[in-house]
């Protein structure tokens, strides 16, 4: 009688798990390089008088240690809030829409994105509409339309 393994299988597969668990290493190192800025960055569009109270855009700041106070108050001027995000957990203003929930189909039409409500559908499906996003937050899985049609579904950690 003779046994046979499935030895080839084995070799595959060991590689693709070392691959996965390398780019999960690398983005994960890339991620932790993020710091606040020292000082706010002043971006065109701002007005002078916003840069002549000094206040910095709370948008800009993603770290992963808690934002100064003036950061905190300016995100809660804008109706948002700073909380952890991802899977490293640094902080970012998340601004909350008022138009959440809202029929559209494309993300012209909202404060924030254009997001699918159902399943994903297959990316180029047309006269698709969605939800306008309940607040800024980039992470998660979901699909965006825009223009009436479903774009490729995206995860964020």
């Amino acid at each position: 009688m003779h046994m046979t393994t499935n030895s080839s299988l084995i070799l595959p597969f060991n590689k693709i798990a070392i691959i996965i668990v390398a780019m999960l290493m690398s983005f994960w190192l890339a991620a932790c390089s993020v710091t606040p800025l020292s000082t706010p960055a002043v971006e065109p569009e701002q007005t002078s008088s916003t840069v002549a109270n000094n206040e910095s855009d709370p948008l800009s700041y993603q770290a992963c240690v808690y934002p100064p106070d003036e950061m905190v108050q300016a995100c809660n001027k804008k109706g948002g809030a700073f909380s952890q995000q991802g899977m490293l957990g640094c902080y970012q203003c998340v601004l909350s829409y008022t138009d959440a929930e809202k029929t559209c189909q494309d993300s012209t039409d909202c404060q924030g994105k254009c997001k699918n409500t159902g399943e994903f559908i297959e990316s180029g499906a047309k006269n698709q509409s969605g939800q306008c996003a309940s607040d800024s937050s980039p992470f998660g899985c979901y699909q965006t339309i825009e223009k009436g049609v479903a774009q490729p579904a995206i995860c964020v950690d």
